[in-house]
């Protein structure tokens, strides 16, 4: 069964990020998630759209997986929510002592109270500290839930586990029937945690905490220390054991894990149908197929091991056995038979009991005894075969499900201004925008490219007019180059088949949509006065990457110097045969298997979601893949670009 629930370590490094990243935002909206008892908030701040999910006695943490959590009717609660404080700030976020409940301040001086523990509810207080409104109206031994009354939070656990030293750890887990258990009881630690720290040590879980000298209590204090270390880095693990699966801060040593750049997104696919535990029909099918596949093939093997020690057995006393079961044939009974029913002999060989047949002899029995052993190990073969098909069968239906998942949050992201152009970010975050037909041409040139700007274009018939913005700074010859690649691409050199092209630049000052008197210009075309400055040779050469920007895929197109800085990975593509459908998909497998080596399987799937028509359009026409490398994945460069260029389009 996978945990249900967030641990108070969970609730440490969830409260710190969120508040990281949230501090200062706006609470935009509430909702109330079908079949939930928890809320989702849309917050909008200097990180972006953040959603929030903060369900009680389960979780709380950003979520991209909204589309399966829409709102169908608002609640008395949200109504209330949405009354105090929508729109206003969110001033910070934090855990309250080292326990399962996170505190949500905001500018109005409302609190909002997220209880994780058993019984927990969502609880709104005003500045006085008085409840507002709580989704648990009741009456508890320490404390009461209502309207009108002053919010008390449960007895809390107020230290931190894993910043104690040696001799505390041992003395408050010394209680415990066994090491874990006083780890957890005695000490608070969290149980994936106190496992985690034991198998770093070497301890075995059942082990006395008696047992144990200084060393390796010592062990196990450091080793706690360094998995809250590890758990402070941010990033997120979807584990899975035999309890099934866990999302942890921290890499588990014993179990196989996956790596999430966040751990947001770990306990996302966790918690969120859709995501790594999909409630569907078929994966429950499947999960119970899997239960019941492995309990036989460990029930074949237990009877297996039974059955070849009762044949070790009689072989151990040969002579004795094989003596007693001629007399049983007889219709005597002598030791070391204790009973025989019809035709079932039973023995007692040190405690062991052997079924033999009547008519049997030792050397038969032992026969019957290994072929029987090994019938059953043949079935327990047949089943972990099963148990291993399933398993193929649940990972694929959960990765399909999660891909369906994926492909709508990248199809129902925002749009930036400038993807309707053919557009890239060059080397030093300038970005560039080419038109892809005659009247975008016409929109590019009179609606964005100012005096200081630069145009450039192919010096062939049929090209984009591309401007790369400069916002009255001086680009660098780069740069200027970058933006001359976007240009040579998408010209009609491409599908030409040749090497190369030159590409001419001015400033924008130098360029008109006036013609000389007694001409005329079409549309798309313009005037070019003064000196052009040529780049020569410019190669059709153009690299596609993958940029992550908010857990989101992107596909940027441009120079192969600028797009492998601040890609995850990237292929260059030249002019050929391949046509731009399977040429995209092609690119798109890929591009995921070496995202997959860059920044682990979860950022993989991201990209194996991407709709393979968003990498078509960046394919000038029929291409060839030249080669893919994974990139420097500096992904800062290409977000500071985007709050360049998206508070104003230009």
């Amino acid at each position: 069964m996978a945990r249900k629930s967030m641990n108070s370590l969970d609730v440490h490094i969830a409260a710190i990020q969120l508040d990281n990243m949230l501090r200062g935002a706006r609470l935009d909206n509430i909702y109330w998630p079908p079949e939930r008892k928890g809320v989702l908030m849309k917050f909008k701040g200097p990180a972006g759209t953040v959603n929030v999910i903060a369900e009680p006695s389960v979780r709380i943490h950003a979520t991209s997986r909204t589309a399966a959590l829409r709102e169908v009717v608002p609640t008395g609660f949200v109504a209330v929510l949405r009354k105090r404080v929508r729109g206003s700030r969110l001033e910070g976020v934090r855990q309250l002592g080292f326990d399962r409940i996170v505190e949500l301040s905001f500018s109005t001086g409302h609190r909002l109270y997220v209880e994780i523990m058993p019984r927990g509810g969502l609880v709104l207080v005003n500045s006085e500290g008085v409840i507002e409104a709580t989704t648990v109206v009741a009456e508890f031994r320490d404390r009461v839930l209502k309207p009108k009354v002053l919010y008390r939070p449960p007895p809390l656990q107020e230290e931190n586990p894993f910043l104690k030293e040696p001799g505390e750890i041992s003395e408050l887990a010394s209680k415990g029937a066994d090491v874990v258990r006083g780890l957890v009881r005695g000490a608070k630690v969290p149980g994936e945690a106190a496992e985690e720290a034991l198998d770093r040590c070497g301890v075995g879980y059942s082990t006395r905490p008696s047992e144990l000298g200084p060393g390796e209590w010592g062990c196990i204090a450091r080793a706690l220390n360094e998995i809250y270390k590890e758990s402070l880095q941010g990033r997120g693990y979807l584990c899975r054991g035999e309890r099934g699966l866990e999302a942890d801060p921290f890499k588990r040593t014993r179990l196989h894990c996956d790596e999430h750049s966040t751990f947001h997104s770990a306990l996302d696919e966790l918690f969120t149908p859709g995501g790594g535990e999909v409630e569907h029909p078929e994966v429950a099918r499947l999960r119970k197929s899997m239960e019941e596949a492995m309990k036989l093939a460990e029930e074949y093997r237990r009877r297996a091991e039974e059955l070849r020690k009762a044949a070790e057995a009689v072989a151990s006393a040969y002579q004795e056995v094989d003596e007693a079961l001629r007399s049983a044939a007889r219709g005597e009974k002598e030791a070391p038979v204790v009973e025989v029913r019809g035709k079932t002999v039973l023995l007692d060989l040190g405690g062991l009991r052997v079924a033999a047949q009547r008519g049997e002899d030792a050397g038969k029995l032992i026969l019957r005894l290994y072929r029987e052993a090994g019938e059953l190990e043949a079935k327990a073969e047949r089943a972990e075969k099963a148990f291993a098909e399933a398993r193929s069968r649940l990972e694929e239906t959960v990765r399909r499900a999660r891909l369906r998942s994926l492909r709508s949050i990248i199809e129902g992201r925002k749009r930036f201004w400038f993807e309707k152009y053919h557009w890239t970010i060059t080397r030093n975050g300038f970005l560039a925008i080419g038109g892809r037909d005659a009247g975008q041409n016409e929109s590019v040139v009179k609606r964005y490219l100012g005096d200081d700007d630069i145009f450039l274009h192919a010096d062939i018939h049929g090209a984009p007019a591309t401007v790369l913005l400069t916002r009255r700074l001086q680009p660098g010859d780069d740069d200027i180059y970058d933006a001359a690649v976007l240009a040579a691409a998408y010209s009609r050199a491409w599908k030409a088949g040749a090497g190369g092209v030159s590409v001419y630049w001015v400033y924008g000052s130098q360029v008109s949509k006036s013609p000389p008197a007694g001409e005329y210009l079409a549309r798309g075309a313009f005037m070019v006065y003064g000196k052009r400055n040529y780049i020569h040779h410019v190669p059709l050469k153009l690299a596609l990457g993958i940029v992550m920007h908010k857990d989101v895929p992107y596909v940027v197109a441009g120079s192969e110097e600028a797009v492998s800085r601040y890609s995850v990975a990237y292929a260059t593509v030249l002019p050929g045969d391949m046509s731009p459908g399977e040429a995209a998909e092609k690119l798109r497998s890929t591009l995921s298997r070496l995202t997959a080596r860059a920044a682990g399987k979860e950022e993989a799937l991201k990209v194996e979601a991407i709709p393979p028509e968003e990498i078509e359009m960046k394919l000038p026409g029929r291409s060839r893949i030249a080669g893919a490398r994974v990139g420097a994945g500096d992904a800062r460069l290409f977000e500071n670009a985007l709050k360049n260029y998206t508070t104003s389009e230009a």
